[in-house]
């Protein structure tokens, strides 16, 4: 196993195996463009008391096994609001387009009825071996290694292809070698994977993938174990939205949305 899901190379950030796509090895999953879009605008944020509050990332197109280079601007500063863009560029087409925003975080007092949820479950105690295809129980064999094969998990309820799913997930592992992992950019990573914990099967030939990915974070997660509560719905024009509430041990930290479309399985002959 590789030391991180990418590596330096002076301007560059190079992929690791641990990347990869479930749907091809020649692919990236999105969880690591997410969250590499997420350590760029961090990076690049001149702020130290505002926080990652929602971060929208476009797909493009799947961005491809090779080294990357991300590209970053200042939309609007402020002391209490700031906006950053970022493109993910492959030499030089751009496969993903972010748009972030932070917020600053003041304590305030919030009447009972504003709050958000208690925590519904407790987060795995003691060692997991397992990672998320084997728990889900899924056989990939367009891409046996990439995110889906190291990416812990422990699924509470659903993850069988019925459009909702319930799971515990983690990373073993640090996005960039040598850069300790916020715990934005380590819900941004895993953000991605709302469409394969409520993955929905439209046949044994058809899924959905997505095109998109936009996180709201209301506060920083807390510990390795982020939740992931995912439901998928769609219309009859092949196009849907996934809706995932993002949870800690101190209840719900955030949200996270995504379009999809219908998809036919590789090899499916779709």
């Amino acid at each position: 196993m590789s030391e991180a899901l990418f590596l330096r190379d002076k301007e560059l950030y190079v992929p690791t195996p641990e990347c990869c796509s479930p749907w091809s090895p020649q692919h990236l999953h999105g969880g690591p463009v997410v969250g590499l879009m997420a350590h760029a605008v961090e990076q690049a944020s001149d702020s130290g008391h505002l926080n990652l509050t929602r971060l929208t990332v476009d797909l493009l197109r799947p961005a491809p096994n090779s080294p990357l280079a991300i590209s970053t601007r200042l939309v609007r500063g402020g002391k209490r609001l700031q906006i950053m863009e970022a493109s993910l560029l492959a030499g030089d087409t751009e496969v993903a387009r972010a748009s972030a925003l932070f917020l600053e975080n003041n304590p305030v007092s919030v009447p009972e009825y504003g709050r958000f949820p208690e925590p519904e479950f407790d987060p795995p105690s003691g060692p997991v071996e397992e990672n998320i295809s084997e728990a889900a129980g899924w056989q990939n064999q367009y891409s046996p290694e990439g995110l889906h094969s190291t990416a812990k998990a422990v699924v509470i309820d659903g993850v069988n292809g019925k459009g909702h799913g319930i799971a515990w997930m983690k990373l073993p592992m640090p996005l960039v070698q040598g850069v300790q992992m916020s715990p934005s950019v380590m819900a941004a990573t895993l953000c991605d994977f709302g469409n394969g914990v409520g993955q929905l099967n439209l046949d044994s030939e058809t899924g959905c993938i997505n095109a998109d990915v936009t996180l709201y974070l209301h506060r920083s997660p807390v510990g390795e174990w982020l939740g992931l509560d995912a439901r998928s719905r769609m219309q009859n024009t092949g196009v849907g939205l996934v809706e995932t509430t993002l949870f800690d041990s101190q209840g719900p930290v955030g949200k996270i949305l995504q379009a999809i479309i219908s998809m036919k399985m590789p090899g499916s002959g779709g």
